[in-house]
């Protein structure tokens, strides 16, 4: 097995075992592992809602401000480097466009959230990227979350705030859960994925939402709050045991609960091969084309085993494990000899 494969193995067991205590105590321990907590880390945060912030419904970066509060709160260095506007469903896109640059701008956050970070180490500013030679301003066309995290990594924070670089990527807490089929294609996963590729530990971040409610009523929308909790807590628990490392790459959905639910465990996931919003088209064509519009989404449950789709059902925090590798370790029989006979 070549050696990135067995650092990845043995970075996901042991997050199958932090999983397993997540939500123990661990009062009174004597263990001589470093704290559980996230005083002076320094993180990274980006999203693909954007670093606005002022929607009622919370679609616009709502889920980064409540992220970022709880972070600094418990003595996090945090650092926003995050999408001007709206990017969801980029997947990884990059910009290529050698005649217009990136621009970083500063970015006041909503007033609800102005003093959180007041006390963070480097002033716990905020940053939005846009596709431009000039500073962002209304209706900038907005970086990709994956440019985000590029130029946030490997240009702005090393040059003005940390030379060697934040010591964890987040990625969200984006409006709607991110889980199977779907993560290919979303923004928040893929900003960690990129992350990941440039040697940082990450995490990619989203709570769920009911759909049709929440897009068109305002109800039965992501609250953030808990699950920003829960973040910091598995934050902490992956420092004490000494798993914020490059090979460290998770993907978290919290769970919409409604009225009379209760909120399940931690659960340990794959990523499931359905999708619980699952985009579709509509429209009439002939020969000579048509115009197709988006519709209603569906929803096609998973039918692999411990599926993340399934977990989310289940009113479960759901953490899978990535190596953000597409690649078959082991390829079939016929495939080997296929190729074998090809040379």
């Amino acid at each position: 097995m070549p050696r990135r494969s067995r650092l990845v193995a043995v970075a996901i067991a042991a997050v199958a075992a932090l999983v397993a205590t997540l939500l123990v105590s661990t009062a009174g321990s004597s263990s001589a592992k470093p704290p559980a907590n996230v005083a002076g880390l320094k993180i990274m945060l980006t999203n693909d809602d954007s670093v606005q912030g002022v929607k009622a419904d919370g679609s616009d970066g709502a889920g980064l401000y409540e992220l970022r509060k709880a972070l600094c709160a418990a003595g996090a260095d945090v650092i926003v480097v995050g999408p001007w506007g709206q990017q969801s469903g980029q997947g990884g896109r990059i910009t290529t466009d050698r005649a217009t640059g990136l621009t970083v701008s500063p970015v006041t956050p909503p007033e609800a959230y102005a003093g959180d970070c007041a006390e963070a180490a480097s002033g716990g500013h905020v940053y939005g990227v846009c596709n431009s030679n000039t500073a962002c301003e209304a209706g900038s066309p907005s970086a990709s979350p994956a440019d985000t995290v590029r130029i946030g990594t490997q240009n702005f924070l090393p040059a003005t705030f940390w030379p060697e670089g934040p010591d964890l990527v987040l990625a969200g807490i984006n409006w709607g859960q991110n889980v199977g089929t779907v993560v290919s294609h979303s923004g928040t996963t893929n900003a960690a994925v990129t992350a990941h590729e440039l040697g940082y530990p990450a995490i990619a971040l989203s709570e769920e939402f009911d759909l049709i409610p929440c897009a068109v009523q305002g109800v039965n929308c992501p609250t953030y709050a808990p699950g920003a909790a829960f973040t910091v807590k598995l934050i902490g628990k992956l420092r004490a045991a000494s798993l914020l490392k490059p090979a460290t790459l998770l993907n978290v959905n919290f769970p919409f609960i409604g009225a009379g639910e209760k909120l399940g465990k931690a659960s340990l996931n794959v990523l499931g091969n359905g999708d619980m919003v699952e985009i579709a088209w509509a429209g009439a064509a002939t020969e000579a084309g048509g115009t197709y519009k988006l519709g209603y989404p569906a929803d096609r449950k998973s039918t692999n085993k411990n599926a993340d789709t399934e977990a989310l059902r289940a009113n479960k925090i759901s953490i899978v494990p990535m190596d953000g590798d597409w690649s078959i370790k082991s390829p079939s029989k016929q495939l080997t000899a296929l190729v074998k006979a090809l040379g």
